[in-house]
């Protein structure tokens, strides 16, 4: 893969992942702000509720999809550096730590949600 395909990769990995935080945050202040509306705003507001469940479903699957490209390319990429003992780890427990926050923040969506 081309180098700037892989930088181009690496941004959209980011974006989608900034996406499905922001539409997490999105659907938490309409689920809060929404026990203030009367009951005639309460079709809409589940509309957009499932609108920001959906985006951040969409998102999730394309931080994966990216995720694996760059895991994919990556490998390439470590063959021609010197390995270094420290970045594994670290890599490790940061994708441990993204990973729980991604399954707790997509139960509370879909709870929100549905």
């Amino acid at each position: 893969m081309k180098t700037y395909l892989y930088l181009i990769n690496n941004f959209a990995h980011d974006l989608f992942t900034g996406i499905w935080c922001g539409s997490f945050v999105g659907l938490y202040t309409v689920r809060a702000k929404s026990r203030f509306m009367p009951p005639e705003a309460a079709a809409f507001m589940a509309d957009l509720r499932q609108h920001f469940f959906w985006l951040g479903a969409a998102a999730l699957m394309l931080v994966m999809l990216t995720g694996c490209i760059r895991f994919l390319y990556r490998r390439e990429w470590d063959a021609t550096e010197e390995p270094t003992q420290f970045k594994k780890p670290v890599l490790i427990i940061k994708h441990a730590l993204l990973g729980s926050a991604f399954l707790a923040g997509s139960a509370y969506a879909f709870l929100w949600t549905f």
